[in-house]
C-alpha cells in the first residue's frame, strides 16, 4: 500500500511489460536488434530502448517485484508487445506462479486474417488471458476496413478486453481516431482500454491545453459510456523538459478528469521503457503528490479500483 495524505491506498500497475526473450518488429517488418546495456538497431537507426543497466536486454518478473516491493503495488497487468517480441509461454508461468498478483494480456496481428481467429482462442483459453493488445502502428491495419469487422465481432462476443496503443508518431497508421471512431461506433460495448490516454499526439509540445487530440480520444465516451477506459502510463514522457514532476503530465491529467471523472482512468508505470525518463516511484508520485484536486474515492478508483474492476475481476 501508499501513503497519501495519512490514508493508505492499495495499487495496481495497469501497464507493465516483462519478457525473457527480446526480438521484436516495429512498423510489420521493421526488426529490432538488441546490442547490449539498451542499445538497439532498428533499421539504419540506433538508439537507446531501456536504460543501460539491462545489459543483457531482459525484464525478468523479478525486476518487476522488486520495483513493485519497493514502491508498495500489490498487482500488475502485464501487457505483451510486437516491440519486444512474443513472451506468450514466459508471462504464463509467472501468471501461474503468483496467481492473482498479474494478469497477461497477450498480443495480437490481425494481418494474418487465416489464423488470427485461431490465435485469440488459444491465448483467451490456453493461456487465460484477459485481452489481447494490438499496437497499431506495429501491426499496421486499417482499423475499420470491412476485412477486420470479424476482429472486433471476435472479441465483443468472447467478452474480453482489447487494448490498443493507437501510436506516438506521425505515420499512417498512428492515431487513426476516425477509424477507431468508426470501431466503436459498430461496437459501442465493446470492453476497451486505451493505453496512454489513446497517445492522442501529447507529444506533440505545440498541442495547447486542453489538448484538442486527447479530446476527439475523450469523445469516444460519448458512444461506449460502460466499457472504455484509459491509462496514463508514460505520460510524463509528454514533458518538454522530462524534468519531474513532469507539470505538463499533470496538466493533461487534470484535463481528463475535468472532462470525464475518474471512473474511466487507471494508473500505469509502463515499466521497464520509462525507466529511461524517471524512476518507477516516480511514475507513481508526480500524480499521487502533485494531483491535489482528487478526493480519497477518486484516489482509490484511479490507483486500485477501476483496473481491479477492469483487468482482475474474475482472476
Amino acid at each position: 500500500m501508499i501513503d497519501i495524505k495519512g490514508e493508505k491506498f492499495r495499487v495496481i500497475d495497469a501497464h507493465a511489460h516483462i519478457w525473457n526473450k527480446f526480438g521484436g518488429k516495429r512498423f510489420g517488418t521493421t526488426p529490432i536488434e538488441p546490442l547490449g546495456f539498451g542499445m538497439v538497431k532498428q533499421g539504419a537507426e540506433f538508439y537507446r530502448m531501456l536504460p543501460p543497466e539491462y545489459h543483457d536486454h531482459q525484464v525478468p518478473v523479478e525486476i518487476l517485484l522488486g520495483y513493485m516491493d519497493t514502491v508498495g503495488i500489490e498487482k500488475a497487468t502485464i501487457l505483451q508487445n510486437p516491440c519486444y517480441g512474443d513472451n506468450r509461454d514466459y508471462v504464463r508461468q509467472v501468471c501461474t506462479k503468483y496467481p492473482g498478483k498479474f494478469v497477461s494480456v497477450g498480443m495480437l496481428d490481425p494481418r494474418n486474417r487465416d489464423d488470427v481467429v485461431h490465435q485469440m482462442d488459444i491465448l483467451f483459453n490456453e493461456y487465460k488471458c484477459v485481452g489481447f493488445k494490438l499496437e497499431v502502428p506495429d501491426v499496421p491495419f486499417k482499423m475499420d476496413a470491412p476485412e477486420y469487422e470479424f476482429l472486433w465481432k471476435k472479441i465483443n462476443d468472447m467478452g474480453a478486453l482489447v487494448v490498443l496503443d493507437l501510436g506516438w508518431g506521425d505515420g499512417p497508421y498512428d492515431f487513426n481516431i476516425k477509424a477507431f471512431t468508426s470501431v466503436m461506433l459498430k461496437f459501442p460495448k465493446m470492453r476497451t482500454v486505451l493505453c496512454h490516454l489513446g497517445v492522442s499526439r501529447l507529444w506533440d509540445y505545440s498541442q495547447p491545453t486542453p489538448y484538442p487530440f486527447l479530446q476527439k480520444t475523450l469523445d469516444l465516451l460519448d458512444i461506449n459510456q460502460d466499457n472504455l477506459f484509459f491509462d496514463v502510463s508514460a505520460l510524463q514522457t509528454c514533458e518538454p523538459s522530462l524534468e519531474y514532476p513532469f507539470a505538463r503530465c499533470l496538466d493533461i491529467f487534470r484535463t481528463t478528469v475535468e472532462r470525464c471523472g475518474i471512473d474511466r482512468l487507471m494508473w500505469g508505470s509502463d515499466e521497464p521503457m520509462i525507466l529511461r525518463h524517471c524512476t518507477y516511484k516516480q511514475t507513481l508520485t508526480c500524480f499521487t503528490k502533485y494531483a491535489d484536486f482528487l478526493t480519497a474515492a477518486e484516489w482509490e478508483k484511479f490507483l486500485f479500483g477501476n483496473a481491479e474492476k477492469v483487468y482482475f475481476q474474475g482472476n
